[in-house]
């Protein structure tokens, strides 16, 4: 499996504990539906060692840009989330899964992931704060 195998526009097709992460995470509640019922760009690139990520959402909203991420694994960088959010985050790709670890989500020291696969033409991605572990699923 390849990094460029995340490439594409992943439409939501359903999701488990949503609500739960995104009350966790501090969304406010009116944007849960909208959240839930976006879609997904993703455009991967790699030179070397360096991955570029840019990632454009419907659930944004339309003032929100697309955010443009480059990384290299194993390495902190400032991740500007699809919200606009800035936060520390460390990149590995092993198993086919790339996974995101962010030291303090939210800014209060909790510890977040965000697990990609791609499976079957299928994106999942597993989320958590805290305790708290939520999945959306998207199809192209």
């Amino acid at each position: 499996m390849s990094i460029t195998d995340f490439n594409g526009t992943w439409k939501t097709a359903g999701n488990e504990n949503l609500d739960a992460y995104l009350e966790a995470t501090g969304c406010p509640k009116e944007y849960f539906d909208t959240v839930k019922s976006g879609t997904l760009t993703y455009e991967f690139s790699q030179d070397g060692d360096t991955i570029t990520c840019k990632a454009s959402s419907t659930s944004a909203g339309p003032d929100q840009p697309a955010q443009t991420n480059t990384f290299k694994f194993g390495q902190e960088y400032e991740d500007v989330g699809i919200d606009g959010q800035k936060r520390k985050a460390v990149v590995t790709f092993a198993g086919g899964k790339l996974t995101y670890n962010y030291p303090d989500f939210d800014g209060k020291g909790s510890k977040g992931t965000m697990v990609k696969e791609v499976s079957g033409g299928k994106l999942t991605e597993t989320v958590s704060i805290g305790s708290v572990t939520a999945k959306v699923f998207y199809t192209k």
